[in-house]
């Protein structure tokens, strides 16, 4: 069974429920985290090979062959050797005319050693109980536009002194050296399907511009790729560098979209930030306003042709626009109607949107039903016609309501 052993390899453990179509399985999914959505039918027979996939809750599908490409970053020709596949010569033409125009070759997620997994958690959770001691860093994440609430989600920590610890220890087969563990902010990437840590960054409490070490490090063993916040299952992608920048957006814009961070504008899309890539179609790239954040921006759109590029008018990241009193919230509601909603709409219709989002923004607090209407007029483009005139219909009340109050005090 090609596909159990090929699922096996990328760190998913499916396990047998049903006898349906010779056998079938089921895991968490390796796009959205779906736990027990993952369905795999390893010997059903397709058109050019024996197993298929599908997940339940974010639909990603496919033949063994479209796994090897999707979660193992192989080409079709080596995929199709790879599950012994039997495909006519004359798809191969086609598919390498295409490879042409996208050579990029897309960084492999494999799994960790179970001694660097066990180290990890502990300092996290360590580290997690620390941060929650840690009035002054708490508040200036909050002044970053990271909440309480997400910190808690996400078990961001607070190492408070230079750690050095064996690599052995953790995994690592370099026993002459040792991991380093740098004073700062512990941000981790969770599997939030087995709990356990997968990543490990600490942005670094004393750094400065001269220093010969980076303001991020990236602990050794942390497993190659990128980081992804909140659910994929939305259909708006917010690519940032900065991790804490990640989590301010993800913070004001989670209910419609998820956010990833790069971590450095030279890294390159692991396997499944491009499969989501290219299947989200409103794919925006917020880039830093500098030369590394040109460059950042330049690389994803390149890669990805329908790549939208945005930047805070106000400092040079989210995080200082925040910390300047950017609503970042506002401005990404404003930036993805302009871009993807707008047109669909009348100009007496957009007069009357632009006029919602105007109101919304001047709420000193935003209600729960403000942002449900924003989320509903950024993702208007995805709604029927029903839908779209019930938006239209409760903006109308809304603004008859305001000019009543306005004209009688």
């Amino acid at each position: 069974m090609i596909l159990i052993n090929l699922a096996q390899e990328i760190g998913i453990s499916p396990k047998k429920i049903a006898f349906t179509r010779g056998g079938e399985y089921h895991s968490e999914c390796p796009t959205c985290g779906g736990k027990d959505r993952f369905v795999i039918q390893p010997n059903r027979q397709m058109k050019n090979c024996l197993g298929y996939y599908f997940c339940r809750q974010c639909e990603t599908s496919g033949d063994s062959i479209q796994f090897c490409r999707d979660f193992l970053g192989l080409s079709f020709k080596e995929a199709v050797d790879r599950v012994d596949a039997v495909v006519p010569d004359r798809s191969f033409p086609s598919f390498n005319k295409l490879n042409k125009t996208n050579t990029h070759n897309y960084t492999q997620l494999k799994p960790l050693p179970s001694k660097w997994t066990n180290k990890a958690n502990s300092f996290v959770k360590e580290t997690h109980e620390q941060m929650l001691q840690q009035p002054k860093i708490l508040k200036h994440l909050e002044r970053r536009g990271v909440s309480f609430e997400t910190i808690k989600q996400y078990k961001i920590g607070w190492n408070s002194v230079d750690l050095w610890n064996e690599k052995n220890d953790w995994g690592i087969e370099q026993s002459n050296k040792q991991l380093w563990l740098p004073k700062g902010i512990v941000i981790p990437v969770i599997d939030f399907v087995n709990g356990n840590v997968i990543r490990l960054k600490i942005r670094r409490y004393n750094w400065e511009k001269n220093d010969k070490f980076p303001k991020y490090i990236a602990v050794s063993g942390s497993m190659n790729g990128l980081n992804i916040i909140g659910n994929t299952r939305n259909n708006v992608m917010i690519i940032v560098e900065s991790e804490l920048d990640a989590y301010a957006v993800y913070n004001s814009v989670g209910d419609f979209a998820f956010v990833i961070s790069v971590g450095s504008n030279i890294k390159n899309p692991d396997n499944v930030t491009d499969y989501l890539a290219k299947k989200k179609s409103k794919l925006l790239i917020c880039y830093d306003n500098d030369d590394a954040g040109k460059l950042m921006l330049n690389k994803w759109k390149d890669l990805y042709s329908h790549a939208e590029g945005c930047s805070t008018n106000i400092g040079k990241d989210i995080g200082e626009a925040v910390k300047l009193g950017v609503d970042i919230r506002s401005w990404f509601v404003d930036i993805i109607y302009h871009k993807y909603a707008k047109p669909s709409w009348s100009s007496e219709e957009q007069i009357l949107i632009e006029w919602a989002l105007k109101y919304i923004s001047e709420r000193t607090v935003t209600k729960y039903i403000y942002k449900k209407m924003e989320k509903d007029i950024v993702l208007s483009f995805e709604y029927s016609e029903t839908k779209t005139r019930k938006l239209i219909e409760n903006i109308k009340y809304m603004k008859e309501a305001v000019d009543w109050l306005i004209k009688n005090g």
